[in-house]
């Protein structure tokens, strides 16, 4: 449980912390929320049903959505929207179904490109692919304006460490 509670904390004081460059673009607005993944059986051998719940503790291992909201509040289309967002220390990244304009960092948020390209330095030998749990960062950059009023929603899902 104590662990549990340790990892959610961390996960709202990184969020906040990685909420703030998108926050400065004209009128702009970013919110975001954490939510637990619940998996509930499902009858006649379909697939357990997906649904988000606000944790109350999480535990090694739980999944959870990161929810990233744009609201444009301004007066004209915010153009070249570019989200940026630290994956929290407590969580291994586990993909994303917003996959429109997207990619990740290894390094920091230095550099970003589709995982699948990305490597990583090893001491004293050539470097290795990247894997998710070396993602350190995720972005968005809209290649089309969001207009005045409208909000976009993206989300990347974590695993608890």
């Amino acid at each position: 449980m104590k662990n549990g509670v340790r990892g959610i904390a961390l996960l709202a004081f990184a969020l906040a912390l990685g909420a703030a460059p998108a926050l400065a673009q004209d009128g702009g607005k970013l919110t975001s929320k954490i939510e637990l993944e619940k998996l509930t059986p499902a009858a006649g051998g379909q697939p357990p049903a997906k649904t988000y719940v606000a944790p109350d503790v999480v535990v090694p291992g739980d999944r959870v959505r990161v929810t990233l909201d744009f609201s444009n509040g301004g007066t004209a289309p915010a153009v070249g929207v570019d989200i940026v967002n630290p994956v929290p220390e407590a969580l291994v990244f586990d993909g994303t179904d917003d996959n429109r304009d997207f990619s990740v960092s290894v390094d920091g948020g230095k550099m970003f490109g589709p995982l699948t390209g990305l490597t990583v330095p090893v001491a004293g030998a050539a470097p290795r692919a990247a894997t998710a749990a070396d993602v350190t960062h995720v972005r968005w950059k809209w290649t089309d304006a969001v207009a005045p009023g409208q909000t976009r929603t993206v989300a990347f899902f974590g695993r608890v460490k």
